[in-house]
């Protein structure tokens, strides 16, 4: 069932409530009841043959930026800091029409835990770990646990829930953490800066300008607790949303997908693939393929830098790493099968890179079908869809409509 929540300033903590002048829910607000709409892509546990038990929403490009740390420190002492804390990734991704293309820095967060029975400052960098936290936040922000808090300083999204739900939404999928893992991974996605510059090409159309972009924000712009001692799971948690998810909610720059099907994937790269081809393989269809080369995608994934020299071990490592992954997505009924070619240098003639022919499953292109349908229904009823294919006419030709 999608329950939207309905809640006033008296039961929000007392660090919000001296701040805000009214909250509006899901209910009252147009953008948020478009972002938690899901009645047409919901299936239920009886009636489903695939396993698609969740929607939720994922955000146009944001979600395919490397934001998370995939090796390296993620965690340390902050006396082990190393001198260089900030990591800095490019930016290159095509999403319906627009190349995005710049760099963001990764600033982590400083938390505080116990270690060795004592309290200890570490940082944390945002992590698989962190990943699967914001994963299931918004998660439970499709489902209506989301709200829009009008403070003094501005208008805010946040996302209402206790730290039992988030903990169910994790178990659901197979990703069951403590609770004070979850409280530290929320605290560390409050912590850790997200800074980025890029631009924004419309390759569609040579006559639009790039637009140019540059930010500073945190992964969560604020987070507060409120409970009683020894109330564990009942403690209750509003986590604001940073105001780029905040605008993509408004301009409808997201995308539905099946939270279970990517998200019960053990590994991380198969999870983060799993997302992207409901991100990228919009059109997929039977006979239909998509291609990818392996350490293009490895780096928007993550796992290597551009400067990296890539030697003969470390490329076998990364088909292995993808080979695991084409397993995974096969098991899960994503796609049929795949094909691979090798990349060689042309005076070497030795392999540099590989190729990778995804085709898809019928049952894949049927869900793709059904999130487009639905896509498409919320962007009539926000009016997006109207604007973009709205007929321009020329003036002179208006002129003359007019006259008749």
């Amino acid at each position: 069932m999608n329950r939207k929540v309905n809640i006033s300033v008296d039961n929000l903590p007392d660090s919000l409530r001296g701040q805000i002048h009214g909250v509006e829910s899901a209910i009252d607000n147009e953008s948020l009841a478009l972002f938690t709409d899901n009645k047409d892509v919901r299936i239920s546990l009886e009636n489903t043959n695939h396993g698609l038990r969740a929607y939720s929403n994922t955000f146009n490009h944001y979600d395919l930026w490397g934001r998370f740390v995939r090796s390296g420190h993620k965690k340390l002492p902050l006396e082990e800091a190393p001198k260089k804390t900030i990591i800095t990734r490019r930016i290159s991704e095509k999403v319906d029409g627009i190349l995005y293309d710049g760099e963001i820095k990764i600033t982590p967060a400083v938390v505080s835990s116990k270690k060795d029975g004592e309290e200890t400052e570490f940082l944390v960098w945002p992590s698989d770990r962190e990943e699967k936290v914001e994963r299931a936040l918004i998660r439970l922000a499709s489902k209506g646990k989301i709200v829009k808090i009008n403070f003094k300083s501005g208008i805010q999204y946040a996302v209402i829930f206790s730290m039992n739900e988030l903990a169910q939404e994790l178990k659901a999928v197979g990703q069951s953490m403590p609770y004070p893992q979850i409280k530290e991974s929320l605290e560390a996605l409050q912590g850790s800066k997200l800074s980025f510059k890029y631009r924004a090409t419309d390759t569609k159309n040579s006559d639009v300008d790039d637009s140019f972009y540059e930010s500073n924000m945190n992964f969560l712009s604020s987070l507060h607790f409120s409970g009683k001692k020894g109330q564990g799971g009942n403690i209750k948690c509003v986590a604001c949303l940073n105001a780029f998810v905040h605008n993509m909610i408004d301009n409808l720059e997201y995308k539905g997908y099946y939270f279970n099907s990517a998200q019960e994937l053990k590994r991380g790269l198969s999870r983060w693939m799993m997302l992207r081809l409901y991100h990228l393989w919009r059109y997929a269809a039977p006979g239909k393929t998509y291609h990818f080369r392996l350490l293009s995608i490895m780096e928007k994934y993550g796992s290597i830098y551009s400067s990296d020299e890539i030697t003969d071990n470390k490329l076998k490592a990364l088909r292995r790493d993808m080979t695991t992954t084409m397993k995974d997505l096969i098991e899960k009924g994503a796609i049929s099968e795949y094909n691979i070619s090798n990349v060689k240098d042309d005076q070497t003639g030795k392999i540099i890179d590989y190729v990778y022919e995804m085709h898809p499953s019928a049952q894949f292109c049927e869900e793709i079908l059904a999130l487009n349908k639905h896509n498409k229904r919320i962007e009539i009823q926000g009016g997006k869809r109207l604007v973009e294919d709205a007929e321009i006419i020329d003036e002179d030709i208006l002129e003359e409509i007019v006259k008749k």
